[in-house]
């Protein structure tokens, strides 16, 4: 379950990053909102990482 949630953490930070370009008027909220699913996407793998060893 947790692979899931990070993959899918992961998948929309990236796309949010990508097209923050396309909106202007909502790139630096998009980047923002892209940024924090990346890092919590990280975070979930290191947990699920220190749970399973």
């Amino acid at each position: 379950m947790a692979v899931l949630v990070s993959l899918t953490c992961l998948l929309v930070g990236a796309a949010l990053s990508v097209q923050a370009g396309r909106y202007p008027a909502w790139t630096a909220r998009m980047e923002t909102a892209g940024g924090v699913a990346l890092v919590a996407g990280l975070a979930v793998i290191g947990v699920g990482l220190n749970i399973s060893v």
